[in-house]
């Protein structure tokens, strides 16, 4: 069954009344022969009408006689047939518009996965579907291609990573649907994203960070914070993007690594704060292993601002030019741990980033922080 907008039951088929018809003479165990008779009408006549003639007053009242059911109910089963008949006309005409639909968000989007993943029903006919995930977007569906957030990317696809750009798309739309349903009641002011990186970076120094501060952080200052499972072949960690006056962050856990997503987060607050401006946004910025070392100015700059909000650059620069007795990956970690000490920084960020820009991401003998 189906249920239009205005909670109208459709059938799947429409039921003529010659088949309540037969049933009744079935049940009653009469044949054909003697239901003519009662009915007053030639066999050809009844065999016409057995097989789906409409029912019209006068055969109302001649099966009211031969089968004691009132006229007034075979007629209205007869309107209501005919009703169906239309109803289901006007439906298998929107589901092949809707075909038509899902055939063209099927070059984009990898529709099974997005319906699963929504929890969207994959027995509902398909103009259903399309109702339903217009109304988690909020616009139609046929929109998406144009929307800013699938349309342009800033994204360097891997040589190295296998890269299905349906399924990024795919998680571009989870990601913007999950964004609007954790839209923050506060809203949104300039220099809220500076603001909330400093205080993400205080609670990380003094060891109180965890990812539901993190959220509660971002959403004080008018941010979405999400996090949206990455689907195969899509090397993502974060994105930010606009719903509306509303700027929002997601990432992908593709690592259980605290410090790395600290660093994703503040990463995009640098772009919500450097390369946003209202809802129009002209790129999308995609972190992955592959674009925070893109030679694009952007990009730069959104490390720069995660960089210097986390470490003082001041700090950071003397810290490099710490000697150390060994260049030995215990001797280096040590040391690393010594000066987080001293400058009252987490030593696990300062790893990180040592990491980072050193391009060593396997220092022996040092684990990532798992999420918490």
């Amino acid at each position: 069954m189906e249920t239009n907008s205005k909670k109208e039951t459709i059938p799947f088929v429409a039921t003529h009344p010659s088949e309540i018809i037969a049933d009744e003479i079935k049940a009653r165990g009469m044949k054909k022969t003697e239901f003519a008779e009662r009915m007053g009408m030639q066999k050809p006549n009844v065999t016409r009408l057995l097989k789906g003639e409409n029912i019209t007053p006068s055969i109302a009242a001649k099966l009211e006689a031969a089968l004691d059911i009132p006229a007034d109910m075979w007629m209205k089963l007869q309107l209501q047939y005919d009703k169906d008949t239309k109803a289901i006309e006007r439906r298998d005409n929107l589901e092949k518009e809707a075909i038509a639909t899902e055939m063209m968000l099927s070059s984009l989007l990898n529709l099974p996965e997005l319906y699963k993943r929504l929890g969207i029903n994959a027995c509902l006919f398909i103009q259903k579907k399309l109702e339903i995930l217009s109304g988690l977007l909020n616009f139609n569906p046929l929109e998406i291609g144009k929307m800013n957030f699938v349309r342009q990317s800033l994204y360097k696809k891997s040589d190295k990573l296998s890269f299905d750009e349906r399924n990024q798309n795919t998680w571009l739309v989870l990601a913007y649907i999950s964004a609007i349903k954790n839209n923050p009641l506060q809203p949104y002011t300039k220099g809220g994203g500076v603001s909330a990186a400093k205080t993400i970076a205080g609670h990380v120094h003094k060891g109180t960070l965890t990812e539901a501060t993190l959220k509660q952080v971002l959403n004080d200052h008018g941010i979405s914070y999400s996090v949206v499972r990455k689907l195969d072949k899509t090397p993502i960690d974060a994105v930010p993007m606009m719903t509306g006056e509303t700027p929002a962050i997601i990432t992908t856990h593709r690592y259980n690594d605290m410090s790395r997503l600290v660093f994703n987060v503040l990463h995009e607050l640098g772009h919500v704060e450097l390369h946003f401006n209202g809802n129009d946004v002209e790129n999308l910025f995609i972190s992955s292993d592959e674009t925070y070392s893109l030679d694009n100015k952007q990009e730069k700059e959104a490390n720069t601002f995660a960089e210097d909000i986390l470490i003082d650059k001041h700090i950071w620069k003397k810290m490099m030019e710490s000697g150390t007795n060994s260049i030995s990956t215990r001797n280096i970690v040590n040391k690393l741990k010594a000066l987080s000490e001293k400058y009252e920084l987490d030593s696990n960020i300062v790893i990180w980033r040592y990491k980072y820009e050193s391009h060593n991401y396997k220092l022996f003998g040092v684990k990532p922080v798992p999420i918490r």
